[in-house]
């Protein structure tokens, strides 16, 4: 399965996707901001998928945080999850879903993104070195 890095900052909602991903089998990291994010990023751990919101505090949103991963990370799926419609035109997430959180249509995605991923992810990767 994928390695998942949730962005949001609410922590009954970050929890609750973190817990439903583990439930299907990824190895999830959690970031309350987009600033987190980047650090976990930047570190040595590879990510197979980031699952963002796009309002948060911090120095940045979601979709900055999206635009700045398109240009550092360009294979990287990014995934945005927003209360509020997302513009038409916003064009740099691979998907993009409205709150309330929909965790089956997101873990479909995330299957989907994962199934479709020339490259094989991290947490695979890390089980095979165990």
């Amino acid at each position: 399965m994928a390695r998942v890095l949730v962005v949001e900052d609410h922590v009954i909602l970050r929890y609750a996707l973190a817990h439903w991903l583990r439930q299907k089998g990824h190895e999830v990291l959690e970031a309350a901001t987009a600033d987190e994010a980047l650090a976990v990023l930047k570190s040595i751990v590879t990510v197979d998928i980031v699952v963002t919101d796009v309002e948060m505090p911090g120095s940045m949103s979601g979709l900055d945080l999206t635009t700045h991963l398109r240009e550092s990370f360009p294979s990287l799926p990014v995934i945005v999850v927003s209360g509020n419609p997302i513009p038409k035109d916003y064009t740099r997430a691979s998907a993009s879903f409205q709150k309330p959180y929909d965790f089956h249509r997101i873990a479909a995605h995330i299957e989907t993104l994962v199934a479709t991923n020339p490259s094989v992810p991290a947490a695979e990767k890390k089980a095979d070195r165990q």
